[in-house]
Order: C-alpha cells, then structure tokens, then sequence
C-alpha cells in the first residue's frame, strides 16, 4: 500500500508500506519443518557462515545454537579437511545444484570435544531475498559403518572358511556359495547360485533339506548332522551339517545356512582307532577285548530272545616249542597262517578272535553244540594241516586242543561261559598228546 502525507516544512514523504504476513507464515514452516527433520540441518551463506541450524545439529555435533551461529561452517570440519573445505564450498556455490556431497568419499564431522564421526551429506540451494544460501542435510552414519564393518568382517570370514558354508531360499535354491563350498564340492559359486542344492543329493537318495527347514523353522537346533553328498566329479563324500535359518529385519524366515565339514579323514581316523581298540595287530582278528563285549551282547540276546549260540576255545599245542626253537619270526608266521585258515573255515559273521599268545576263540550265533562239535573237529583238521613254513627246514604243523560250550537262555553270564569253556579246553589238552610234527 502506498501512503503521500507532507511534513511541518511543506515537504511531501512518500512511504511503500508491504504486508509481510505471508512471508512470516512461511518462515515459520520452513523453521518448524526444519527442527522436525531427522537430520542435521545446517544452513550456510556464500561467506561460509551459518545463519540457521536445527535441534538434530545441536545434538549431533554438541554445540549450543548460540555457538554456531555466525561461525564459519569449517568448525564442524575435522582438523585435517580445513583447509580444503573453503575451495569445496567456493566451487559449489559457483554452481548450486541439489546433489549428494563427496560422492564417493568418506567424510567426517566434528563434536565439539574434537571427536570426529562419519557423515553423509546432501547439499541443496536456497534462493532468498538476501542471496543464495545452502542447506546441508547431515546424517550421522556410524551405525551404518559398523554394520557395513562388521558385514565385510563376515564375509571375510566365511569365504576364508574350509567349511562349505551356503545359503538357500526356502525352496532350497542355493542363494550364496563360499569358497569352501567350492573346494568341497567342486562348483563354482557361478555354477551352483541359482541351482537346487539337490543337486548335491546322491542318486536314488531323499534329499533331507525339507525336513531340516521343517525342524529348523519351528526352533529346534540341527548341528553335526552326519550324511553323505554327491560332488560335481560324482564322488561321494562324508559331511557333518549344521543347519540355521535366515532371518529378515522382521524376524521372518527367508532362508536356510548351512555349514558343511568334510569328516571323511575323521572318520578313517576313527575306524582306525577303532581297529586299534578292537582289532588283533598280528592276526587281523578280534582282540580279546572286542571278543567279550561279542560274548556279552550275545548272552544278553539269549536271554531275552531265547537265541542260542556256541562259544569255542582253541589252544596250539606245542606252540611253545616253535617260539623256542625256531624263533619268534616263525611262530608269528603260525599265528597269522592259522588265523587266516580259520577265517576262510567260518561263517562271514562267526566272530573269530585272539585272546592269548597261542589261543582263539570263536562265537557262532545260532550255533547248537552239537552242530558246533562237528565244526570244531573240522577245525582240528584244518589247523593240523596248516603249514608253517621254516627256512631251511622242513614244514611244521600244529594240532589244536578244542573246549565248546554252548549260550542259551539259561547261561547266567557272559564271566561263566567263559571260565566254562576255557575249563573245557584245558581238560581237552589233558587228554592230548600231540605234539609238533615234521614232515
């Protein structure tokens, strides 16, 4: 509205007189939009001073509004980028453009204490009646870092893994494969992403993976879960799985992992072990040890299911004689030569045994003792014309003292059938008298 009115002197004063409502209305949206803005918002001018900040600034960077205002931005700037910021900020307002800054670059803010933090920062223009200033948006990206950090951690650590380590959707397509998995099962992570994990499934073989999501997705844990996959070359090989599901922000199923171990080579060490436990080292038969848990199993079968079994005692007669006087090279060969024949005499699951010096044992389930009695003066036969070879000397031969008794429901226990049939043994050498033969 313009005004004409003249003074005491005669002079007449013009006066423009605007009304500025709409404007104030306006600047108080853009100051209540701005203090609600999740970021930190810092507006500067084309000196670099700042002219406006919001509550978020304040708590970011722990300054009071009274300290940043009419301060060179370059306060909140790291010690180390000072100097380059004033020419950054020339060149932006050169050509002022909404745009991401430092693309590309790790930038930093400053506390007050001097702390730095990393930053994003989005630039924008504002055109006013007193120039161009520049809005920056700030976010504080630490969170974001540390997640990033600690996800390249992990990936780190499972590709430097040798366990395959693999990720499935839930209809069991192979989502991510490590380098583990690679060396495992002999496809490349281009090979197998996208891919059905049954193809690492033997052929004529369920695939488990169903029932593992099945378990998994109603909360039980799957660790050391033993079986057997298929590799690319169509080699099998032994793995030990554990099984974890794969969660979204939400906490929702998406997926399954799975850790895959190789466990073949423990597995031999473990049958190896076993051998070494169980296992006669001269003869490749039965220790005592392994003997007597048979026995034991076997008189608990007898009693419970009224199965019937024969146990029988075998001693070299003069066995002695050949240690003492051919050395022991020679009665090691009589062993292993005896033990060898009486393995190709018995049934495959006849359980045959060293449990002395010069004494076998044999366990036949199903075996009556009078069915047994004929087997074992077979056996008589069969140790008699063993032949042991001596060098320069002619062949030796042994003959065999024999006791069998047999297992059935009322054989108390596994300690009296033994001390039984040895029993029954040593009355048999009594009435031997056999001796070494020579031919």
């Amino acid at each position: 509205m313009d005004s004409l009115r003249s003074k005491a002197d005669g002079t007449l004063v013009s006066s423009a007189i605007r009304d500025i409502s709409d404007r104030k209305r306006s600047e108080e949206m853009f100051r209540g939009l701005l203090e609600s803005a999740p970021d930190a918002m810092v507006i500067v001018d084309s000196k670099g001073e700042i002219v406006l900040v919001n509550a978020q600034t304040v708590k970011l960077f722990d300054y009071g509004r009274d300290e940043l205002l009419g301060q060179r931005v370059e306060l909140l700037v790291p010690d180390r980028f000072r100097d380059l910021h004033p020419d950054l900020r020339s060149g932006y307002f050169a050509d002022p453009h909404a745009r991401p800054m430092g693309v590309g670059l790790e930038l930093y803010g400053r506390r007050k204490d001097g702390t730095e933090f990393p930053i994003e920062i989005s630039l924008s223009p504002l055109e006013t009646e007193d120039g161009t200033l520049v809005s920056s948006a700030i976010r504080d990206i630490s969170d974001r870092k540390r997640s990033e950090e600690e996800a390249s951690h992990f990936r780190a650590v499972i590709e430097s893994s040798q366990d395959a380590i693999i990720g499935k959707d839930l209809d069991g397509i192979i989502t991510s494969w490590n380098s583990g998995a690679e060396c495992l099962y002999g496809y490349s992570a281009a090979e197998a992403i996208g891919k059905s994990i049954s193809v690492l499934v033997l052929p004529g073989h369920d695939d488990e993976m169903p029932e593992f999501i099945r378990r998994v997705r109603s909360g039980e844990q799957l660790k050391n879960f033993e079986t057997v996959r298929q590799r690319k070359d169509g080699t099998q090989v032994e793995v030990s799985l554990t099984v974890s599901v794969i969660q979204d922000r939400k906490g929702s199923v998406i997926g399954i992992s799975s850790i895959a171990r190789d466990i073949g080579l423990r597995l031999r060490y473990q049958e190896q072990l076993r051998l070494l436990a169980e296992q006669d080292a001269l003869t490749g038969l039965c220790n005592r040890r392994r003997f007597q848990r048979g026995v034991s199993d076997q008189v608990g079968r007898a009693r419970r299911y009224e199965e019937h079994a024969t146990l029988m005692m075998i001693d070299l007669n003069g066995f002695k004689q050949i240690n003492d006087i051919y050395g022991h090279r020679v009665g090691d060969r009589a062993l292993r030569t005896i033990a060898a024949a009486l393995k190709r005499r018995l049934r495959d699951n006849d359980i045959v045994a060293r449990v002395g010096g010069d004494e076998f044992a044999v366990l036949m389930p199903y075996a009556r003792a009078k069915d047994a009695a004929v087997i074992a003066e077979d056996l008589r036969k069969v140790i008699s014309g063993c032949k042991i070879e001596v060098d320069d000397s002619p062949e030796l031969h042994l003959s065999a003292s024999i006791g069998l008794v047999q297992i059935d429901k009322d054989t108390p226990n596994d300690e009296t059938v033994l001390d039984e049939v040895d029993r029954l043994m040593y009355r048999d050498k009594e009435q031997s008298r056999t001796k070494i033969l020579r031919v």
